[in-house]
């Protein structure tokens, strides 16, 4: 069986051909207690089998890419364990080969309280696939331990973005393609001081900001008409000024990612696809300005962005480039122009804690974030779970960077600490 390959299934290759990132997602997932491996085991080859383009191969071919489907012991990658913390940490950070398959990786961590490391090729899927992923295979792993003969539902359909495009009309259209014709593709003047030389690994560092900072966090931006976007944005901004230096007050930008479900009239899960775009944003700062004002700033940029449809130019152009040209020719024409930022975020929102349920188990700790980035390049990301917000960045570093970056994170979590700033 063969699967047509997307416009933004060929760009998020092209992220890792020219340097950007290794164009994986990927979660971790800390329990209280084991899962009972067989039926983990199980439970994702049956997702797989539910889920056909996770079970396949990319495959060049002269008249276009395609997805083509594997089986027997090639779908046995798709499950790992690791005896120990050492080892789980290769799981974590795990770089799939696509041209092999399948798309998707479980790494179980066995002990007494287990932990799982997801990671999803983000060829076929964006960070809400991921999740949605997640939920089906813990109603999979729950509904097989209650009926070993269980069998989930097939899910497959479009995976394409024309229904976001077709959502607009004309005059939509070209307001967003004029207003936004450099939203999507700048690099920036600035980098993240990242280090040259040594020994670079793969890594991802975490900083979990705890439920009553949250709590305090969602009710000062609620009584200011601002969302916790708004307040990473905010906080992100002046963290980075404060790594870069006096210059970045003025001159910083850097895109944020759009989930384009936004514009859909339903969000169910559906085909696992990419629906992700991206939008520049630039908030200049005075020295020694308060966060309130940094949040009010940010909040009327995010604003301003939505009325202009955000995220909707950079589907026009990409979908008018694959029009025009054969898939071959619009993939040359696409590499030659890409312009991938130094610094940029995403939110991957909140990982349901009603939906992460594995029966018999409590989910203690779960997050999500991006793929791993190669230096220069810088991501800050955020997801929620059960009232906390886990900020993360994923680089190929060494361990002067690795410093660097976590004690960014520990800025960012300064940022949102609003007892703290009111004491």
């Amino acid at each position: 069986m063969q699967y047509k390959t997307e416009i933004f299934d060929r760009m998020q290759r092209l992220y890792g051909e020219t340097g950007f990132n290794d164009h994986m997602l990927h979660c971790e997932i800390r329990l209280d207690s084991r899962l009972d491996e067989a039926t983990l085991r199980k439970a994702t080859a049956l997702t797989l089998a539910a889920i056909p383009i996770l079970a396949t191969r990319f495959s060049s071919r002269p008249e276009g890419a395609v997805w083509e489907s594997i089986s027997g012991a090639e779908l046995e990658r798709a499950f790992a364990t690791a005896e120990s913390e050492i080892e789980f940490e290769a799981e974590r950070t795990f770089r799939l080969r696509e041209e092999e398959g399948p798309q998707l990786r479980v790494g179980l961590l066995r002990g007494k309280h287990n932990a799982l490391a997801i990671t999803m090729n983000h060829m076929v899927a964006d960070g809400a696939g991921l999740k949605n992923y997640l939920y089906f295979l813990c109603e999979t792993y729950s509904r097989l331990l209650a009926d070993p003969g269980y069998r989930p539902p097939l899910v497959e359909g479009y995976r394409g973005m024309g229904d976001v495009t077709r959502a607009f009309g004309p005059w939509a259209k070209l307001g967003a393609w004029l207003g936004q014709s450099g939203d999507s593709n700048r690099s920036g003047k600035f980098a993240f001081p990242l280090t040259p030389g040594g020994e670079l690994r793969p890594f991802i560092a975490i900083r979990v900001v705890d439920r009553d900072k949250v709590a305090a966090l969602k009710a000062y931006c609620k009584a200011r008409g601002a969302t916790i976007n708004d307040a990473a944005l905010a906080a992100c901004y002046r963290a980075l000024a404060r790594a870069i230096g006096p210059a970045a007050l003025e001159g910083l930008e850097f895109p944020i990612m759009i989930d384009m479900r936004r514009y859909l009239p339903s969000r169910e899960f559906g085909a696992l696809r990419n629906l992700a775009s991206t939008a520049i944003t630039r908030l200049g700062q005075r020295e020694g300005e308060s966060f309130e004002e940094t949040l009010s700033k940010a909040k009327g940029l995010m604003d301003a962005l939505k009325e202009r449809r955000i995220g909707l130019g950079g589907y026009l152009k990409m979908s008018l480039l694959f029009s025009l040209f054969r898939e071959g020719r619009a993939i040359e024409l696409l590499k030659l122009g890409l312009r991938h930022p130094r610094i940029c975020m995403t939110n991957l929102g909140e990982i349901d804690s009603r939906r992460l349920v594995f029966e018999g188990t409590h989910v203690a700790s779960a997050y999500a974030c991006g793929s791993i980035k190669y230096k220069p390049h810088f991501q800050l990301a955020l997801s929620g779970f059960d009232g906390t917000i886990t900020l993360s960045s994923n680089l190929y570093g060494n361990a002067e960077d690795r410093e660097r970056v976590e004690s960014f994170l520990a800025e960012v979590e300064r940022e949102f600490d609003v007892n703290a700033r009111a004491s």
